[in-house]
Formats: structure tokens, C-alpha cells, sequence
């Protein structure tokens, strides 16, 4: 699965609405795997581990767990257990990759969570509709649709909303060259892509999986999926291209940035 880092304040809206089904969903993988029940009689001792303990890794506190007499959950098990607890409110994630002991957050109305996923959806991704925020969001367009309709915003075309004041003006025009990193949202915020990658790419960045590839936007428009590649302080860029790419110096100017970001030198661009 992915992990996804959020600010520790968003929890309790956010659990609100995404606890439930996780909880669903982990509970059904767990009991497909026949564990569930074992699971479910670890999980007080998993929390007093983790409160004298922690934080720790998967690892550990599955050590202690069998070192306080639980027989082990299986290597089909393991690799789901620390979201079920998770989904359960009994740990949380840190952002070093261990866990820590949690208590379940406190209640937010659903109702007002819902409100504030469709006023955060708005911000980051408006214009957008109910179709693209059901997309994004894995909510199905019922809920998406309620959490948009508990937003205060402004019609901008048939379908497509943002908030008050957000499409009053002309956008900047996008960058001549942007090299994006795998993942990034900017390929993941809406139903379609179609308005950033030519016709015919789509299986170059998204290659199925769930992998979303590093990608090349030409003046708003994927022109190639990219990775550095080479050893040591000096690496060079290298390019599927699919469409029309920047000017040469406009594409090294902000390879040359992404890789002193990234702590090494840029030898060429391929």
C-alpha cells in the first residue's frame, strides 16, 4: 500500500471519514488470510508494547508480540497487520516508518468532515467537479457529490466548480519546462488527464499497478517520463519523450535545479 504523511490536526476529520472503511477493508483481508480473529486478541498487548516501548518498527513489535507468547501471524499476514491496527486507532504511523501507541480520535461530525474534504479538494484541485473529486477521493460520487454541495463556491462551467474568487483571474501561464517526480499529484487530482498527456501516453506514465511515473510537462503537457540515472556526485537525465519538449537550455536549467535538490550534479541531458 501507500503510506500518506498528513498534519497530526487533520486526523480526526480524516479518520472520520476514511476509518470506517478501512476498518471494513483491513478486517476482510485479515479474515481472508485467517487471521483475523488471532490478530484481534494481540491488539491489547500490541498497544501496551507500543506505549512502553514504542516507537517501533513492524518488526519489533511483532518480536515482542511472540516474545509475550502470541504464535506468529504468517508472512501473508505481517505485511497488513500495522495498517489493521492503524485502521483500528490503536497505533499510528510516524514519519520515520515505525509506529507509535494511539488512542482513537476524537469524533468529528460527518457532516463537517465531509465539508472540509470538499473545501481542501476545491483548493488544491478547482475547477473540478463531482466526478473528479469521487475520482481523487475513492468516495464514490454520493459522497462526493454531499461534500461538494457543503462548500460555499462558484459555478465556473457546466460541471466544474471552484471557490469564491479562485477563477477570477487569468492563471500564470505554466512553466516552459517542469520535471515532476513520480507520483505527483499534479497527475492524480482529476477523473481524466487528458488536458495534461497527449492521446496515446497515458500507458507511458501510468503503466498500471498503481505506478505513476516521473514525467516532463512541456508548457502545462507531458512530453516524456524522465529519471536521473549514473552514480556518484554527477548524473545524467534521461528522457522517454512522447510529444514536443522544451528548448534544450530551458530543460537543463531545471534539470540542473531538480538535481541540486537532490544532492548531485548534472552531467547532461539526455
Amino acid at each position: 500500500g501507500t503510506a500518506h504523511l498528513i498534519a497530526a490536526e487533520d486526523l480526526p476529520w480524516i479518520h472520520s471519514l476514511t476509518g470506517p472503511r478501512n476498518r471494513r477493508y483491513f478486517d476482510n483481508l485479515m479474515a481472508k488470510r485467517g487471521n483475523l480473529e488471532l490478530a484481534r486478541s494481540m491488539l491489547p498487548d500490541m498497544a501496551t508494547v507500543l506505549e512502553e516501548q514504542g516507537p517501533l518498527s513492524r518488526a519489533a513489535v511483532l518480536k515482542s508480540l511472540e516474545e509475550l507468547g502470541h504464535p506468529s501471524l504468517g508472512p501473508r499476514s505481517v505485511n497488513v497487520v500495522m495498517a489493521w491496527a492503524a485502521a483500528a486507532g490503536v497505533v499510528l504511523g510516524v514519519p520515520d516508518g515505525r509506529f507509535r501507541a494511539a488512542e482513537p480520535p476524537p469524533a468529528v461530525d460527518e457532516d463537517e468532515a465531509l465539508a472540509i474534504l470538499g473545501r481542501r479538494y476545491l483548493e488544491g484541485y478547482g475547477p473540478a467537479g463531482v466526478a473528479d473529486l469521487a475520482k481523487w477521493s475513492g468516495f464514490g460520487t454520493t459522497v462526493a457529490a454531499r461534500a461538494l454541495d457543503a462548500v460555499e463556491k462558484v459555478r465556473v462551467s457546466d460541471d466544474l466548480w471552484a471557490l469564491p474568487g479562485a477563477a477570477e483571474s487569468e492563471p500564470p501561464p505554466p512553466p516552459n519546462a517542469k520535471l515532476l517526480g513520480a507520483f505527483d499529484t499534479t497527475m492524480l487530482g482529476w477523473r481524466s488527464r487528458e488536458v495534461l498527456v497527449p492521446a496515446g501516453a497515458e500507458q507511458q506514465v501510468m503503466p498500471g499497478g498503481g505506478i505513476v511515473r516521473s514525467v516532463l510537462l512541456a508548457r502545462g503537457r507531458a512530453a516524456a517520463t524522465w529519471r536521473f540515472s549514473g552514480s556518484g556526485k554527477r548524473r545524467t537525465l534521461e528522457l522517454e519523450r512522447f510529444g514536443r519538449g522544451p528548448a534544450a537550455a530551458t530543460l537543463r536549467t531545471e534539470a540542473a535545479d531538480v538535481a541540486r535538490f537532490l544532492g548531485f550534479e548534472l552531467a547532461a541531458a539526455a
